[in-house]
């Protein structure tokens, strides 16, 4: 007997409604027994650990502001948020710079949790080329980039849009494979890659994160382990045989700290 990709991930039963269950089942489906795999080797080659092994303990004792920051489907998890405003509000970060836009709900929390001085750059797609990138998305990104945002009634950047720290954040349009990154090598204090989930994307910006993470800097990757985005997991335990890579408990997010 077949079992079904939402009876082995209930987790997916979020999607029913958005997206056609066939569109699942290939992408997801069809790939489960490669990302249980990868899943268990992942979990032996990159260390799961609390913020505190990796960072000050007074990290973890740092306050907040968070607003707006439920979010919908594709954005992060309240416990990966707080993490990520965490991580910046610590950092006091002069620039960041985030890969994958969506509708702004992370990048708010980023700039609300940074310097007013610091500078906040988010890249996405421009509308109307998500079949015409470099490298070929998914299907579910592409729903992501061209559907989802209509079906909660957000836009490119709208969480941020009309905020009072509207003004710390530069919306940069392009493709992540062929955007011209050369002004920001070495001067990034804190990455966040949230952009296409396919492992020829992750790799390209993942490349590029490293060029321009700054000395000290942070890069942290979403949706690791996620059953969904099982390349960017495969591209991540590649990564470790070269960089201390850290899995934050808890979450989707693995984290990379520049030691230099």
């Amino acid at each position: 007997m077949t079992i079904s990709v939402f009876e082995r991930y209930p987790q997916l039963k979020t999607l029913k409604g958005l997206i056609p269950d066939e569109v699942v089942e290939k992408e997801v489906g069809s790939r489960a027994d490669d990302f249980e795999r990868l899943r268990s080797v992942a979990e032996k080659k990159i260390p799961s650990v609390r913020l505190c092994d990796v960072f000050p303990p007074e990290l973890e004792k740092g306050s907040i502001q968070l607003q707006n920051f439920l979010g919908h489907w594709g954005n992060v998890s309240v416990e990966e948020v707080c993490k990520i405003a965490l991580i910046a509000r610590f950092l006091k970060p002069k620039k960041v710079f985030e890969f994958g836009t969506y509708n702004g709900m992370t990048t708010l929390q980023i700039a609300l949790n940074t310097p007013a001085e610091a500078k906040v750059y988010t890249l996405d797609l421009p509308p109307g080329i998500a079949n015409r990138t470099k490298f070929r998305l998914k299907g579910l990104d592409r729903l992501v980039s061209e559907e989802f945002r209509a079906k909660f009634h957000t836009g490119l950047g709208s969480y941020f849009k009309g905020h009072p720290v509207a003004g710390k954040i530069i919306q940069l349009l392009g493709d992540s494979a062929t955007f011209d990154y050369s002004p920001f090598y070495g001067q990034i204090d804190l990455i966040f890659i949230d952009g296409a989930h396919d492992y020829e994307n992750k790799k390209s910006d993942s490349e590029n994160a490293l060029k321009m993470v700054a000395p000290k800097g942070v890069i942290l990757w979403h949706d690791a382990y996620a059953v969904v985005n099982y390349e960017v997991t495969k591209y991540l335990i590649e990564l470790s045989d070269r960089l201390s890579l850290f899995h934050l408990r808890g979450t989707s997010l693995v984290a990379y700290l520049n030691r230099t």
